[in-house]
């Protein structure tokens, strides 16, 4: 295994976490309608070039991949709002442990009631733990609504949620289009969609007289974390097997913790610690390689 894809596998992943405290800088500087805009924009803007290089197919297929890819858009828009909602009060060290933690344990639970199919010891071990984990995380002894507001769990959790149905739409996709080119109609979608929102806003060019800083920031969460990081994940995806790939995201939540704590200050929670090492274990028991009487939920 070639160690230099390895490195910018991990590297990838470290971009990953590290979009929390970054985002999380620009979070409250313009509403959020106007924030996803411009980085949807961005995003899309920085996707074209990738298809040109990689001689990617830009025409769907059928109506239905027109269908799925607008759904998608509409999905991704929400992922974005709760995002930046969450970031605007909560902690983006815990909540990237919780979102990148529970993503694969929610995503695998809806899969598990829509196809009904049946499910191994060493996955139910895994859901419970999965399921204990959150709970450490949420620190539920403290769960009321105003905690769940200002810390902004609960737009994390509703992340989460969002994301597991995105992940099941972009799976529809999988065999008519490349994951390029369905992320280039979905930024597409998303852009128009908060356009259609923000258009008007008098904070719509406000960001034009911000600093570099904004800028970078949003630089690094479309070309370096979303352009970068994803192609590469997708590209080690189709090179070492979906298996392989997804257990280095184990790496997400530990980078955005620990560049939480040196970019932002934010103080080391033992409870997020804790929760999180049981959901990383959870999605470990979840997707590790299975006896072959044990059904696989992939």
């Amino acid at each position: 295994m070639n160690i230099k894809f390895l490195l910018l596998l991990i590297l990838a992943m470290v971009s990953w976490g590290f979009s929390w405290p970054i985002a999380k800088i620009i979070a409250g500087s313009v509403p959020v309608h106007v924030l996803v805009f411009w980085r949807f924009l961005a995003t899309f803007l920085s996707v074209i070039p990738i298809l040109f290089v990689m001689r990617l197919p830009i025409r769907l297929k059928s109506g239905k991949d027109y269908w799925n890819v607008f759904i998608g858009g509409i999905i991704y828009t929400l992922y974005n709002q709760f995002f930046f909602l969450g970031l605007k009060n909560g902690l983006p060290g815990a909540g990237g442990v919780l979102v990148t933690t529970l993503n694969p344990i929610v995503t695998f639970f809806i899969v598990f009631l829509v196809q009904k199919k049946s499910i191994s010891k060493r996955q139910v071990l895994g859901l419970f733990f999965g399921f204990i984990g959150g709970l450490v995380i949420l620190q539920v002894w403290k769960i009321s609504i105003d905690y769940l507001l200002l810390s902004g769990n609960l737009f994390f959790l509703l992340c989460s949620f969002v994301w597991a149905t995105l992940s099941l739409n972009s799976q529809k996709t999988g065999k008519s289009m490349s994951p390029i080119t369905y992320s280039f109609y979905v930024y597409a979608v998303g852009s128009i969609i908060e356009l259609l929102f923000c258009w008007n806003d008098p904070n719509f060019w406000k960001v034009w007289d911000f600093g570099y800083n904004f800028w970078l920031a949003i630089f690094y969460l479309t070309v370096i974390s979303t352009t970068f990081g994803t192609t590469v994940y997708f590209y080690a995806a189709t090179r070492l097997g979906s298996e392989i790939a997804s257990s280095f995201i184990f790496i997400v939540p530990l980078s955005a913790y620990l560049s939480s704590y040196f970019i932002l200050d934010e103080v080391v929670q033992i409870p997020v610690i804790i929760g999180g090492a049981l959901a990383m274990l959870a999605v470990y028991l979840i997707n590790s390689k299975h006896k072959k009487k044990e059904s696989i939920i992939s």
